[in-house]
């Protein structure tokens, strides 16, 4: 079906410029990529060679002169106005290697404008952002957006907290103080008659958002305080002022510079997340509105393809409602779609990460977008394998290491820096476009015989089960036969949280 709308697509659209690159193009990249720079980059360019990275696809291709000048616009004015930069993902984006990597080029090039996105991860059950760490008291329950449908609302991060707890908080502490500077904190939280008083403390500053607050901000989930510091650390405490029926339910904050320019990054989204996590985010256009969006990266697809090497049929559904939902939001955003990286699962290499690739190529070019062809950079087919063997990626041929992150955090950046140059000298072109490859005789090469199997069923006689995205105990023990407390004791669990490949015993 994928392969069918991509062939549909680039025949529909034929009458829209394509331009195949050529060898002067190619050079002009080359000269761009390698260019001496006064930001105090790390030389990559043993690791390009080593990691077969194709830099002809270090670009944001496009597809209309309207959007090329809307990029460079952006860009250009953000010394003087906020450029805001939502980018969305799963593992590779909550911990934030790749962004914070690609944040600290684009600050130093277009003005910094806060760290953005913070959230209270413990409270979660979940890892941190590598900028901070984050701890937790009282009892907290949540919702994440890898767990469809949610079963509490989500915010724009795709997470979201409560406790009915009288004694109950958390704090965030950063690995590095931020910089002394006047701040704005957007506290985004569930305002209602059940909301308790609470307060947020950061070093000396204490602000307490009591009753009569509450009642003042009647309507309004969220409130913005103001910061003339530099921060060490956030915290937030419920005070113990018991209500009817108490509820805090919250949603994240925005750390950003009171003065309204330079970029603004926002790190967004949840490990193991698929693409369709951003049609749940219930109340992403209520918080939109203050967090006032340009461009928006749409950075998902291996839960989509990994497990079953297929991509599904409503994929190209779920990507047109996503596209949507963010021009509804700001109908003159600028929205990048993007491929995976190769990936090597149960003894053979995804071949559905090349459909995938195919797809969303041509779906940027039915609906106007932006497209970061991420596949064909990094190598594409068959290349993960040597990403593990030079230490870039983890053993487990989906994840990355450290290194390959930060070095995907680079490619990010450059790309930016290349389109924004190509643009620069080419200002009468109508479009940007870059084929993607052909691996059809890799695929063939690379087969492997298709084993079929069966799949448990309830009170199957299999003795340990993978945990998948969405899984729960409880949902391990219905399929199983299993009550939740004997699956605890058999795999020695002193809570309910599981990892997708973890192994559980079942018997």
């Amino acid at each position: 079906m994928a392969q069918i709308l991509y062939n549909t697509c680039r025949n529909q659209f034929s009458n829209i410029m394509i331009k195949n690159i050529s060898l002067n193009f190619a050079y002009f990249l080359f000269v761009i990529f390698f260019s001496i720079s006064s930001l105090k980059s790390q030389d990559f360019k043993a690791e390009i060679e080593l990691l077969k990275v194709d830099t002809q696809y270090a670009l944001f291709q496009y597809h209309s002169n309207n959007t090329a000048k809307r990029f460079k616009e952006l860009f250009d004015k953000s010394k003087d106005q906020r450029a805001v930069f939502f980018h969305y993902g799963a593992s590779h984006i909550q911990a934030e290697i790749v962004t914070t990597r690609a944040k600290e080029y684009l600050h130093q090039q277009f003005g910094n404008a806060g760290y953005g996105f913070l959230f209270p991860f413990s409270a979660a059950k979940t890892y941190s952002s590598i900028n901070y760490k984050t701890s937790h008291f009282g009892n907290w329950s949540y919702a994440k957006s890898y767990q469809l449908p949610p079963k509490i609302p989500l915010g724009a991060r795709g997470m979201t907290v409560e406790t009915t707890d009288t004694f109950a908080g958390f704090s965030l502490i950063f690995n590095e103080k931020t910089p002394s500077d006047i701040y704005d904190l957007i506290v985004f939280f569930d305002n209602n008659e059940q909301t308790p008083n609470f307060e947020i403390r950061s070093g000396n500053f204490v602000y307490v958002v009591n009753d009569s607050i509450l009642s003042e901000l009647k309507g309004q989930n969220h409130i913005v305080l103001t910061l003339h510091q530099s921060l060490e650390d956030l915290n937030l405490n419920i005070l113990p002022l018991k209500k009817e029926g108490q509820l805090f339910r919250f949603y994240g904050f925005s750390l950003e510079k009171k003065e309204k320019k330079g970029f603004l990054y926002q790190s967004l989204g949840v490990g193991a997340s698929p693409f369709e996590a951003v049609l749940h985010l219930e109340k992403l256009k209520e918080q939109a509105k203050l967090l006032k969006p340009n461009m928006v990266m749409l950075d998902y697809g291996t839960n989509n393809i990994l497990y079953n090497n297929s991509v599904p049929a409503n994929l190209s559904d779920n990507v047109a409602k996503a596209i949507k939902i963010f021009r509804d939001i700001n109908p003159e955003i600028i929205i990048v779609l993007t491929s995976t990286q190769d990936l090597f699962y149960k003894g053979r290499y995804i071949d559905a990460a090349v459909v995938f690739n195919k797809l969303m190529d041509s779906l940027a070019l039915v609906h106007d977008c932006m497209y970061w062809n991420f596949y064909d950079l990094s190598g594409g087919f068959a290349q993960i394998k040597n990403w593990q063997e030079q230490g870039y990626a983890q053993k487990d041929h989906i994840h990355l290491t450290h290194s390959g992150y930060k070095l995907k955090g680079y490619l990010l950046y450059r790309s930016i820096a290349n389109t924004l140059d190509y643009i620069s000298n080419n200002i009468f072109e109508t479009s940007l476009t870059i084929p993607v490859k052909n691996y059809d005789t890799l695929i063939e090469l690379n087969k492997v015989p298709i084993i079929e199997t069966r799949q448990p069923k309830s009170k199957s006689k299999s003795k340990t089960y993978v945990v998948k995205p969405g899984d729960t105990l409880s949902e391990i023990s219905r399929k199983f036969g299993i009550s939740v407390k004997r699956l605890k004791s058999l795999n020695k669990l002193k809570g309910d949280l599981i990892r997708i490949g973890q192994v559980i015993k079942v018997k």
